[in-house]
């Protein structure tokens, strides 16, 4: 299993980002198996249109990630372990990710398929998305779901709603392929390249899940966006951890 960061827990009045990787099979009953997830932290005060544009924005992170295909119930045990501290963070931190019912739901189902013992972290963060609408505060913040804005277009995925708010979020890794290949061709062949490309694609999406929760705050139309680079704030958090960021390739996303 690959670690790559320090987060420390509980949080306190932080904007937490959350996503899960997994690769795909529909073919079969619990074939969506999960190989990474990140979660990644930025202080509330440091939120700032000049320090997103500027590529000021640090955050802190912590990622795992699956060497081979008989890591993902370790994996699933571990998230449920981060889902505890992430539930004892919420009473000043909120918890931002992109659809994050798919990542709850196939960290939890592949958990019970391959009888993780404990999962109550993973479930009660389900619930919690589950009826985050009933909350009299925000917790969970879904933004594939709770970010409505008339200047935005149909479609919601992640890189399409960043556009709408007008974040350049271009991203090569999954060029010409898609996210099961790519982890599978990792799997056989142990390429650090695919390695960097994908957790560093994943802990993009974490942060881009944040991001948008505090825009949508303070954005009231389309007049107030401004046009920034989320990659600017990558390079600058992540450059000393992995070699893709300091990369050629990912030097012309700046």
């Amino acid at each position: 299993m690959k670690k790559r960061g320090i987060l420390d827990f509980p949080t306190h009045d932080c904007l937490l980002g959350f996503d899960a990787e997994w690769t795909k099979n529909y073919k079969i009953k619990n074939g969506n198996i999960p190989f990474c997830f990140s979660i990644v932290s930025v202080s509330k005060q440091e939120m700032s249109l000049n320090n997103l544009r500027s590529g000021n924005v640090k955050f802190k992170y912590i990622q795992f990630y699956c060497d081979h295909r008989e890591d993902a119930r370790n994996l699933v045990a571990l998230g449920n372990s981060f889902a505890d501290m992430i539930l004892s963070s919420l009473d000043t931190s909120i918890l931002c990710g992109h659809q994050m019912s798919s990542d709850f739901s196939t960290l939890y189902n592949y958990g019970k398929a391959v009888e993780v013992d404990d999962l109550y972290g993973i479930d009660q963060l389900y619930k919690m998305w589950n009826f985050r609408k009933f909350n009299e505060r925000v917790q969970v913040f879904d933004t594939r779901y709770d970010v409505i804005r008339s200047f935005m277009g149909k479609s919601r995925r992640l890189v399409d709603v960043c556009r709408d708010f007008n974040i350049d979020v271009t991203q090569p890794e999954l060029r010409n392929t898609s996210m099961t290949k790519l982890q599978n061709s990792f799997y056989d062949s142990g390429d650090e390249d695919i390695y960097e490309r994908i957790a560093v694609m994943n802990l993009r999406h974490s942060f881009c899940a944040l991001v948008l929760y505090w825009l949508n705050k303070i954005i009231k139309d389309d007049e107030d966006l401004i046009h920034f680079n989320i990659n600017k704030s990558i390079y600058g958090s992540l450059n000393k951890d992995f070699n893709w960021v300091r990369s050629n390739d990912f030097s012309k996303l700046l």
